[in-house]
């Protein structure tokens, strides 16, 4: 069946907005631990990475600082794509916790996904520690999910993360993937699906290795792009903004969202989050990054 032409990005001036969704990306709080207990698993190569690397990119009093900016665009609805922990630590959950209470306390009612760094260990899979320190936040019936915006809006929830002994590779099952396109029958259109991972391995903004990629993302791809609705993927991981439309299907577009209070490597910023406003046939996409102040700015598919 050919797919229809639906543009997923191109927004008339005459269009009113059903919903505004903020999309925050990649938190990675984190603890150091010296307890070699802790330490008989991957988990020690992500504490020396912590202990070289990110304890000097991911300062968690920005976190809280940025939240004025989250804030300031007067959306409670809000996206976190996960990775909020680095090697799934409960100190690290903890401080997340934290944060995502201080948003709640702020007006936001937020819509969680777990990360690759969630589930960082098999132990912490085991121990259910995400879902421990997260679980009033959760779908009550798992993931995927499908939940539906103040305007009506259907926002589903997708689960690409699993544990893996060195890489960083996510996978999307084939029992989600049909779940998902049942979902989507029912979704709205448009219609927003979020998960950690991308689903393209390049775009201008990113470059996935082989160690970092989603196994089975082309058949989610294919299930998106074939469900003759304009839909909006939304994602993190790459640490990099990315905003696409879909080389094979017109009705799909791509979204990757940098990291909310980490330093970028190519560039002055220390902060960013995306605003998704959905139109009734269209999605606006703004890019919100932060150097010395915020800046906003609107952004096209490429």
């Amino acid at each position: 069946m050919d797919t229809p032409v639906l543009q997923a990005s191109d927004v008339s001036a005459t269009d009113k907005a059903r919903d505004t969704l903020l999309q925050v990306a990649d938190l990675h709080f984190w603890s150091l631990t010296a307890n070699p207990l802790r330490l008989l698993n991957k988990r020690a190569l992500g504490i020396l990475n912590v202990a070289l690397r990110r304890r000097h990119e991911f300062d968690a009093e920005r976190a809280y600082a940025h939240i004025e900016a989250l804030v300031n665009c007067s959306c409670g609805q809000l996206l976190l794509t996960g990775d909020f922990a680095s090697t799934s630590l409960d100190e690290e959950f903890e401080q997340a916790r934290c944060f995502v209470e201080t948003l709640v306390k702020r007006g936001f009612k937020p819509y969680i996904l777990p990360g690759n760094h969630d589930v960082y260990t098999f132990e912490s899979v085991r121990a259910h520690r995400f879902e421990r320190h997260f679980g009033e936040y959760l779908p009550r019936n798992g993931y995927p999910s499908m939940h539906v915006l103040p305007g009506g809006t259907s926002l589903l929830l997708a689960p690409t993360v699993c544990p893996n002994l060195i890489s960083s590779r996510g996978r999307v099952e084939d029992h989600v993937v049909r779940r998902l396109k049942e979902m989507l029958a029912d979704a709205s259109d448009p219609a927003i699906v979020a998960g950690h991972y991308p689903l393209l391995l390049h775009t201008p903004g990113y470059t996935l290795s082989k160690e970092r990629l989603l196994r089975n993302a082309q058949a989610l791809r294919v299930v998106l792009g074939e469900c003759q609705k304009r839909v909006l993927y939304v994602c993190g991981h790459v640490h990099r903004f990315s905003y696409v439309r879909d080389e094979i299907y017109s009705n799909l577009s791509h979204l990757s969202t940098g990291t909310f209070f980490g330093k970028h490597h190519h560039g002055p910023a220390n902060g960013s989050f995306s605003e998704i406003v959905v139109y009734p046939d269209s999605f606006g996409v703004y890019k919100h990054t932060h150097v010395d102040e915020w800046t906003r700015k609107s952004v096209s598919a490429g």
